[in-house]
């Protein structure tokens, strides 16, 4: 119990961010390899269906970001999204070279690159929530000790 607390947030973010990839490469599958869009353009299109579902589960599940203002929604969502546009051009990237320079299958390089990006989205993206949350938690504590001293 001891070891799931201390990594709870990766442990659920793991399972959470394995859901998001499978998506991500379900997406990918149908779109390149069924309805033959193009090596890049079907990468985007999977990149934003996972990530749409990813910004929820994090938000919500993962780090268990609270907002008290559309405000601080809208930051953490730019925030994500930013940070996720990075992320896919790693992602561009990597699917680019392994299969247009290594000749490898495009579900292998998929799979291999939802593995590195994966990785790099699990911290910056922690990095997004438990900043927003320290900030609020900070604003609560202000709110509460002047309040305190105003009785």
């Amino acid at each position: 119990m001891k070891v799931y607390k201390r990594y709870r947030n990766f442990i659920i973010y793991s399972i959470f961010g394995f859901l998001a990839s499978l998506l991500n490469i379900i997406v990918f599958n149908w779109l390149h390899n069924h309805a033959q869009i193009t090596l890049l353009i079907a990468n985007t299109i999977a990149w934003f269906v996972a990530n749409l579902f990813s910004f929820i589960a994090n938000k919500k599940i993962v780090f268990q970001s609270r907002y008290q203002t559309p405000k601080t929604l809208l930051k953490e969502m730019v925030l994500f999204l930013s940070q996720r546009i990075l992320a896919l051009i790693l992602d561009n990237i990597l699917m680019w070279l392994g299969i247009n320079w290594l000749h490898w299958h495009n579900l292998i390089v998929k799979v291999i690159d939802q593995i590195i990006v994966g990785l790099v989205n699990y911290f910056s993206t922690q990095a997004i929530f438990t900043h927003e949350n320290k900030i609020l938690q900070k604003r609560l504590e202000n709110l509460r000790q002047r309040q305190k001293n105003l009785h």
